[in-house]
C-alpha cells in the first residue's frame, strides 16, 4: 500500500458528514411530526405527508 492510498479528502468527508448529520436531523424532526399528528389526528392516513405536500404548495404560489 501506498500512502496515496491512505489519503482522505477531508472537503468530501465533511461534506458526507454535513450530508448524513442534516439528514438524521431531518428524519428526527419528521419523526416527531408523525407522533403527533397520531395523537391528533389518529383517523388519517398519512397527516404528515399531506400537510408536507399542503406546505410546499404554499411556498410555490
Amino acid at each position: 500500500m501506498t500512502d496515496e492510498e491512505n489519503v482522505v479528502d477531508f472537503s468530501q468527508a465533511a461534506e458526507k458528514h454535513r450530508h448524513d448529520k442534516t439528514h438524521q436531523e431531518k428524519e428526527e424532526k419528521v419523526e416527531h411530526m408523525r407522533a403527533r399528528f397520531a395523537k391528533a389526528l389518529p383517523d388519517k392516513p398519512r397527516p404528515v405527508r399531506e400537510y408536507l405536500r399542503r406546505k410546499r404548495s404554499k411556498k410555490k404560489r
